[in-house]
C-alpha cells in the first residue's frame, strides 16, 4: 500500500479518477494479511475492516460490516483509502492496525468477526 500526502502529487495516479461517492466507516482496522514464504513473513495485502456510518454509494446500510478489497492508496494521514476495486472509504475515527495470516483472514471474511476478536481467539487456543 502506498501512502500519499494530501499535498503530494504522484504522476502515476494522474489518470486515476476518484469517484466522489464515499463510504464512511467507524472502528476501522487496517489488516495486514501476511503469509510465510521460504520461512519469511511477507505481506500479501492490506484490507479494511469497519462498520458503515454513512454510505453515499448506497451499497451498504448503516452498521453493515465492510471487509474491503486490497487497499491501493491511503492518504490524509491514513484516514482515506482507495481499494483495488475502486471503492473510496473514509475513516470517521482513529484507524487501528492488525496483522492476520491467510487462514485468520479467511475466518474473518467467513464469519464477519472483527480482527481483534480473531486475534483473541488465536491466543486463547
Amino acid at each position: 500500500m502506498q501512502q500519499i500526502d494530501s499535498n503530494q502529487e504522484k504522476p502515476e495516479y494522474n489518470d486515476f479518477q476518484i469517484d466522489s461517492l464515499k463510504t464512511y466507516l467507524r472502528e476501522v482496522t487496517v489488516v495486514s494479511v501476511v503469509d510465510k514464504v521460504d520461512g519469511e513473513l511477507i505481506e500479501i495485502a492490506q484490507i479494511l475492516h469497519g462498520f458503515v456510518e454513512l454510505d453515499e454509494t448506497q451499497r451498504f446500510s448503516h452498521d453493515d460490516v465492510v471487509i474491503s478489497s486490497p487497499v491501493e492508496i491511503s492518504s490524509n494521514h491514513n484516514t482515506q483509502f482507495i481499494t483495488k476495486s475502486g471503492s473510496y472509504y473514509v475513516s470517521c475515527d482513529k484507524v487501528k492496525h492488525a496483522t492476520l495470516n491467510g487462514l485468520e483472514w479467511l475466518k474473518m471474511r467467513q464469519t464477519l468477526m472483527n480482527p481483534k476478536d480473531i486475534l483473541i481467539l488465536k491466543y486463547l487456543s
